[in-house]
């Protein structure tokens, strides 16, 4: 495990004076496993006295056994350097940590004298929770994946709709919410989704007890649904519907796509996905596309 980082900040802090804010910058730059995080002003640290030195050594312990330094450098040199680190008599008695080196006053004196109820950003304190330790850098961490069945209808099921390229009339294609139990598409003016050119209803999307949008035809429908009339598809995000002289897909946010299971494309289009269970079946469910 390494970090490479050449990172620049800036943020605004209230100033010494009661009304105006000061301009605070610096950098967050990595090579391998130290992090050196440099400002140019102290008052983005928070006060000595505020430091919950606890839970800064339980960081420091971890970094330490992780192999991991962060360097801590103000305007007039470091203020501290925890983790991986060759412990000195400050650290042992400032910090009680032989994770943990405290740099030379200068560095850090103006923090010194600081209320304990004065630092400008209180969560620049070292939090007590901070566990696992850089889960996204960590080999053989893995976090429980959540389920792609969401609450019922979410997602915002949709159909983008546009005249084919023989025909289009240079108009960006429309966008139609699914928010009925049954849509009708077609040209009678008592459709959901009115498309000149076609049967009166020439099909309907059906939103099943499973939570699934299936495509009923009754007129031919091409595209990847390829259905005579009768014929049913059960829609997933992506399928293209061919409907006379229009053209049609559907979307549906994947997080509640249920034919991607455990979120969709985590891996890319030819990722494999695993089973999941369908809460509404008790059935173990497969990525549609094996």
């Amino acid at each position: 495990m390494r970090f490479d980082a050449d990172l620049a900040f800036s943020v605004n802090l209230p100033s010494a004076e009661e009304a105006g804010l000061d301009l605070v910058s610096g950098t967050v730059k990595a090579a391998g496993k130290t992090i050196t995080i440099k400002a140019d002003s102290l008052s983005i640290f928070p006060s000595l006295r505020s430091i919950d030195r606890k839970a800064l050594n339980d960081l420091a312990t971890r970094l330490k056994n992780a192999g991991i330094t962060i360097v801590i450098d103000g305007p007039k040199g470091t203020i501290a350097s925890i983790g991986n680190v060759k412990p000195n008599l400050a650290g042992l008695i400032g910090a009680s940590s032989t994770a943990v080196r405290i740099g030379k006053p200068e560095a850090f004196k103006d923090m010194l004298g600081r209320k304990k109820n004065s630092p400008a950003i209180e969560p620049m304190t070292v939090p007590a929770t901070l566990f696992p330790l850089l889960p996204t850098f960590l080999k053989r961490y893995h976090r429980r994946p959540t389920t792609t069945h969401y609450a019922r209808g979410g997602g915002r099921p949709r159909i983008i709709f546009v005249r084919d390229s023989e025909s289009w009339d240079g108009k960006a294609p429309k966008i139609l919410n699914v928010v009925d139990e049954v849509m009708e598409i077609g040209s009678a003016p008592g459709a959901k989704l009115v498309l000149s050119g076609l049967d009166p209803v020439h099909a309907r999307i059906v939103h099943n007890e499973l939570d699934e949008y299936v495509l009923v035809a009754v007129g031919n429908v091409g595209g990847s649904a390829g259905l005579n009339p009768g014929g049913e598809y059960t829609l997933r995000s992506g399928a293209r519907l061919e409907m006379g002289d229009w053209r049609l897909v559907f979307f549906r946010e994947e997080y509640a796509d249920h034919g991607r299971p455990f979120g969709g494309r985590n891996g890319g289009e030819f990722a494999f996905q695993k089973p999941q269970l369908n809460p509404r079946t008790g059935l173990i469910e497969r990525d549609s596309n094996e």
